[in-house]
């Protein structure tokens, strides 16, 4: 039977100071950093925040811009999401009442888009749809409001409906209140004839 041969006190006393000293400087092969999870990132409680992953979320967003006092427009939008690193917030169906003198004049409608919380400058997309109050209507896949200049404007299609005339092209400089609406490109315009009033033939 073989027999343990006993260390020194000296010898065992240096034995835990270096076991000491090791766990200290997290020697001895142990890495500070977590251990990989089963995608290959590394899992150490909760996950951190990506850089695409909103730093707030709310549920109806509501922006109010008013000039010297008076209402101008107010944006609403069902989901609002703001990263670290923009200005500018995401929007999940935007809503947008505009004023003129702070009256109500139009509004307009959009499956998305973005407004600068600085500049308020808007930028929507998906189905966008300005109906003004008397009538007139702008349709389009996406739309720029520029709030210093008040003017919306895109590069893309254009249907603008006003009574029974319609006028299609691409490209676009407008008021949100349609009163002024300049179509640049392939313009189209389609003119129908007055109904005829009651009792008067064609």
């Amino acid at each position: 039977m073989r027999q343990r041969r006993r260390l020194p006190p000296t010898a065992a006393w240096a034995c835990v100071l270096a076991a000491f000293a090791c766990l200290a400087t997290s020697g001895c092969g142990r890495s500070d950093q977590p251990a990989p999870g089963p995608g290959g990132e590394p899992v150490k409680g909760a996950p951190a925040a990506r850089p695409t992953d909103p730093v707030q979320e709310f549920a109806d967003y509501t922006l109010t811009e008013s000039e010297q006092g008076v209402r101008a427009w107010v944006l609403g939008s069902r989901t609002m999401r703001r990263f670290a690193d923009r200005e500018d917030v995401d929007l999940v169906d935007v809503h947008i009442d505009f004023f003129k003198a702070g009256q109500h004049w139009s509004v307009l409608d959009a499956d998305s888009g973005m407004v600068n919380q600085r500049t308020r400058a808007v930028h929507v997309w998906g189905n966008v749809d300005i109906r003004t109050d008397d009538g007139r209507r702008l349709e389009t896949p996406e739309l720029y409001y520029d709030n210093e200049t008040g003017r919306i404007r895109n590069d893309v299609a254009n249907r603008f409906t006003r009574g029974t005339d319609v006028l299609t092209g691409n490209g676009l400089d407008a008021t949100p209140d349609l009163e002024y609406v300049e179509i640049r490109r392939d313009v189209k315009a389609e003119v129908a004839d007055p109904a005829p009033a009651p009792g008067e033939a064609r």
